[in-house]
């Protein structure tokens, strides 16, 4: 068990965070509310159906996210989280930040997951240590060269606080050099891990060849199951190597079949039923998607310190889902899935707000 002081420090930090996020999210919130033209008209749906619900919990969320949220199927429901209430307080409350940034590192998955498949890995830097893919220690000459003698497609990118195709460069047999290289390795400073690319399934590769398209799902550990809470297939623009909206790519919600809905959602918030391709969303089935689900489950059983966690998987060539990486700050996903938590969410708040069994999970 920590030291009071420690644990007053640990929790001055988190709430340092926690604000800050806050404040960013409500930053954007307005941002994109005028992106929507003001979004969903609430009438006085807000006074009779959001007030109340929130009423309970002794809280008050801005009119604004349900603006956001409710534009989509032009209707309300209270069950929103706002997203200043995910990052600042259902995020933290569920999940140990304090392990987040060790948590997450990139160069550690082939220790907390052994057993899944995963881009191959060439070279790791952790605090500035540099090794090969089976962790022996080499200098930076030697990291060099094993990228000199891959003969195919490989990128670095940050091992740790990574997010969006941030900082990701990219190498094309034949078109760089040892200084391309070293100079990559030099921006990045420290805690980066250079990988192959990875060959993704025809059906993904369909929808956008340039990038490598993913599956993005939220998993929440709960009351002693894992819960599948959204489950989006997110692919990039044209000529574009990341998947992400914000870089112009689209976000389409998965079925429990594994079959995409009619519609996804691009960067200007706009709901449409096709790709830049023309490749129309509801003719496309995920390959290995119960597969995928099926090790999310089993995997996250094992991350009792992470309760809510994002998961990026791909499937590669042979038809193996191939794990990219998770998340355990993840989006919440309403804006394509609608409401988080879904059937779960008054079980959730009561937890949150009234229960707190899971005050000392942090201990």
């Amino acid at each position: 068990m920590r030291s009071g002081v420690r644990k007053t420090l640990d929790n001055l930090t988190l709430k340092a965070e926690s604000w800050y996020r806050m404040k960013q999210y409500r930053k954007s919130a307005k941002l994109r509310l005028k992106r929507m033209n003001g979004g969903y008209d609430l009438g006085d749906e807000y006074d009779n159906i959001v007030v109340p619900y929130w009423q309970k919990y002794g809280l008050k969320p801005k009119k604004m996210w349900y603006k956001i949220f409710s534009d989509r199927e032009q209707k309300v429901d209270p069950r929103y989280i706002p997203d200043d209430l995910w990052y600042g307080v259902i995020v933290p409350y569920f999940s140990n930040t304090q392990f987040r940034r060790f948590g997450e590192d990139k160069c550690q998955h082939d220790v907390f997951f052994r057993n899944l498949v995963r881009p191959e890995t060439l070279v790791k830097n952790i605090a500035s240590v540099l090794y090969d893919k089976d962790m022996n220690i080499i200098d930076e000459n030697k990291a060099v060269q094993i990228c000199m003698n891959y003969g195919e497609e490989f990128l670095i990118k940050p091992s740790i606080d990574s997010g969006e195709g941030r900082l990701i460069s990219f190498f094309t047999p034949g078109k760089f050099s040892e200084q391309d290289i070293k100079k990559a390795m030099d921006d990045m400073k420290a805690n980066f891990i250079i990988q192959a690319g990875v060959k993704q399934h025809p059906t993904l590769s369909e929808l956008n060849e340039s990038s490598l398209n993913t599956v993005r799902i939220v998993s929440f550990l709960f009351n002693g199951e894992v819960h599948i809470l959204s489950s989006i297939l997110r692919m990039g623009a044209s000529d574009s190597k990341v998947d992400n909206i914000g870089a112009g790519g689209f976000a389409c919600p998965i079925k429990e079949d594994g079959s995409l809905v009619e519609k996804g959602v691009n960067r200007k918030a706009e709901w449409v039923s096709e790709n830049q391709h023309g490749i129309k969303f509801k003719d496309i089935v995920v390959p290995q998607y119960e597969k995928i689900i099926s090790i999310i489950k089993e995997e996250h059983a094992k991350l009792a310190h992470f309760k809510l966690i994002g998961w990026d998987f791909s499937v590669d060539i042979n038809n193996n889902p191939v794990f990219i990486e998770y998340n355990v700050c993840p989006g919440a996903n309403q804006i394509t899935f609608g409401p988080t938590f879904g059937d779960l969410t008054d079980d959730v708040l009561q937890e949150v707000f009234v229960d707190k069994k899971l005050k000392y999970a942090q201990n």
